[in-house]
């Protein structure tokens, strides 16, 4: 079965049935499949334009998987380092597998014209807005609106590959001697500028090739995701929630500080909390593990005291005693620290998912900002007075950023915006964004928020 046939499959379940390239792409993918299906959505609106300028009739949508292997092919011949022919030759044997060994002709003519012409069809696509910059205009337009004089930067960087990034477990070993062990296995590596423990390697390397990986040395994970552990401000002592833990990134991390700290990683997806669960079995480390949704989760603790006061009120000679036990128990369920690392858009890492260019839209991202402005009100609820909360979203539209926590805070006397003193993003009124960067770091807003007593 050839790579391309491959990714064809992977691709169709995208484009026409709006399924995640996650849940798509399984071991079974090769390599050279798995490059073709990020690359082609990577450049989807330049390849499909292109298909427009070179296919006299509109293949019709009972053919769709033929025009998503002119996609794969086009791609082939732009990126990969390959002989166009071969990249021809592929294509047109892969019809066969799709069982229309009739569009043989086709796929062979589109793409060897292609490859005649390319730069004269890339310049003529290019006159598309979308093809241009390989955005739905939607996205761009909300991009350059808040960023006009990065938006070509930010453009670069999601259209890039993105680095891989390590995080150096430093409670077990220093960044400078997991680099050595990198350099004895001729793994280049270089030292990330905004986090303690981050290293970027030169060439993407499989994680069981990473030493120390399966002994808890290091873990992958974007230095601007790093950043959440140290704004935390953890310590001794402290109760900590983080609410949308999953995958269990920034859970494990808060723990490797070693502080003697009651953390409650809570998430309501539990196929993805076993994730949590894998890593911190990997990493030694332990915390509390709750499968439960934060919007309902104050709400099932006030049934729980309602349903208490009904029993209080059935003795009433015990009243005053239940009353206290249950204002001990309230405080005992408020939190000093939580992290609300809210369910975004994604769009400040799109370089790492670019089927998010095709699945969302822009009416997702009103109604993401509502959801994100209700988790932030019920992990309110559940934070202690004097405590903190750290926002975050890997989003860089200020409607799921900013704009939230200025609406957060217009509501609520008690909110005090804490200033994050640092040489990394831009900073705005209630937060602090970076934005995606060649190289280097994802997008990713964090605005720390400390509740008034």
């Amino acid at each position: 079965m050839s790579e391309y046939f491959s990714a064809v499959g992977v691709l169709k379940k995208i484009l026409v049935n709006g399924k995640s390239l996650d849940s798509c792409l399984t071991q079974e993918h090769g390599p050279m499949a798995r490059q073709i299906c990020y690359g082609v959505l990577r450049n989807y609106y330049q390849l499909d334009t292109i298909i427009d300028l070179l296919v006299e009739k509109p293949i019709t949508s009972k053919n769709i998987d033929l025009r998503i292997l002119l996609l794969t092919g086009i791609y082939s011949i732009e990126h990969l380092n390959r002989p166009d022919y071969s990249s021809v030759n592929a294509a047109v044997e892969t019809t066969t597998h799709l069982k229309k060994p009739w569009a043989k002709g086709l796929v062979n003519g589109v793409l060897r014209n292609y490859a005649r012409n390319r730069n004269k069809l890339i310049n003529q696509a290019n006159s598309n807005t979308d093809a241009l910059y390989n955005h739905p205009t939607w996205l761009s337009t909300r991009i350059k609106a808040a960023y006009p004089e990065r938006f070509s930067e930010i453009m670069a960087a999601n259209n890039s590959h993105p680095p891989m990034t390590l995080r150096v477990n430093l409670s077990r070993i220093s960044r400078v001697e997991y680099q050595e062990h990198l350099g004895e296995m001729n793994i280049h590596s270089s030292a990330g500028k905004l986090a303690p423990g981050a290293v970027y390697l030169t060439e993407p390397t499989a994680i069981n090739q990473l030493p120390g990986f399966e002994q808890g040395l290091v873990s992958v994970q974007d230095e601007a995701s790093q950043l959440a552990a140290s704004l935390m401000n953890l310590e001794n002592g402290c109760r900590v929630l983080d609410s949308c833990a999953a995958p269990g990134g920034k859970t494990c991390h808060m723990l490797e500080s070693n502080l003697n700290i009651s953390l409650t990683a809570m998430d309501k997806d539990r196929e993805r909390l076993n994730q949590v669960q894998q890593n911190l079995t990997r990493l030694d480390l332990k915390c509390e593990i709750l499968c439960a949704d934060l919007l309902h989760y104050q709400q099932d603790q006030q049934q729980d005291q309602q349903q208490d006061q009904q029993q209080d009120q059935q003795q009433d000679q015990q009243q005053d005693q239940q009353q206290d036990q249950q204002q001990d128990q309230q405080q005992d369920q408020e939190f000093d620290r939580i992290l609300l690392d809210a369910p975004c858009s994604a769009t400040g890492i799109v370089r790492r998912h670019p089927d998010i260019k095709l699945l969302r839209r822009d009416t997702d991202i009103d109604k993401l900002a509502s959801t994100q402005l209700e988790l932030l009100e019920k992990a309110w609820s559940l934070l202690r007075k004097d405590g903190e909360l750290l926002y975050s979203t890997c989003s860089i539209l200020p409607t799921e950023n900013e704009d939230i926590l200025a609406t957060f805070a217009e509501r609520h006397d008690s909110v005090v915006a804490m200033p994050i003193e640092a040489n990394w993003g831009e900073q705005t009124d209630m937060g602090r964004q970076l934005l995606p960067t060649v190289h280097a770091n994802d997008g990713f807003f964090y605005a720390k928020l400390k509740k008034e007593s």
